[in-house]
């Protein structure tokens, strides 16, 4: 799963987030800053006047995960919870699903792994 054993244990690394009722359903909005990679991303950044922040709103599915990543839960108890709580049409293969959202969450500094 996106690199991590099913014992990893995914933790927020983002604090600036908000989680609101829409349409009924549970969202989570979450804001950070976007990070220049190199000197080129910087000048890019200034060249064109590009915000650095930016907002992720997550879907119901997303919303279960992130509430998840909260240090306690290992990879595979965060795959269990999604497959019980979400229809399967949706989310299934679980496993696959999940370590992508994971990789993604990852590759954006919002979450990071510890041992589990």
């Amino acid at each position: 799963m996106s690199g991590h054993a099913p014992t990893a244990v995914p933790r927020r690394d983002a604090e600036d987030w908000q989680e609101t009722t829409v349409d009924g359903e549970s969202r989570v909005a979450i804001t950070w800053t976007k990070t220049p990679r190199n000197r080129l991303d910087r000048f890019l950044f200034d060249l064109f006047g590009t915000s650095r922040e930016r907002e992720l709103t997550l879907d119901s599915v997303g919303t279960t995960v992130w509430r998840h990543c909260d240090g306690d839960h290992t990879i595979s108890e965060i795959a269990s919870i999604v497959a019980d709580a979400h229809d399967a049409d949706r989310v299934e293969p679980v496993d696959e699903t999940l370590a992508y959202f994971l990789m993604q969450l990852e590759e954006r500094g919002l979450i990071r792994f510890e041992d589990g």
